[in-house]
């Protein structure tokens, strides 16, 4: 799977487990007397639900976001410096190559 694939399902993960404690939260607190607008509505669980779903994107794309902007990457394991082995001219090293040029005679 590609690194890129795998930071984001690791930031959803982080994000949607913050938005269910975030949510979780709201309702034991009840702040803005929530618990009697989502009773309100008919279908608790699916009031719930799509407000952790809302929460949980909003804070996965906030943790990318970040993460994007920063610059952080979790893959520092490879080489350094742009070079391969030193001294291996495979490994993207310069080799001189002598390249005639002819001069053309001024009138």
């Amino acid at each position: 799977m590609l690194q890129t694939v795998r930071t984001y399902i690791g930031h959803a993960a982080t994000g949607f487990a913050i938005a269910a404690a975030l949510v979780a939260l709201l309702f034991w607190l009840d702040t803005g007397q929530l618990k009697q607008v989502v009773a309100l509505s008919g279908s608790v669980w699916l009031a719930a639900a799509l407000m952790w779903l809302g929460v949980g994107a909003v804070f996965t794309w906030v943790q990318s976001a970040i993460t994007k902007r920063t610059g952080h990457d979790d893959d520092d394991t490879g080489p350094r410096g742009g070079g391969g082995r030193r001294g291996d001219p495979r490994e993207g090293d310069m080799i001189p190559i002598r390249a005639e040029a002819p001069i053309r005679q001024r009138r």
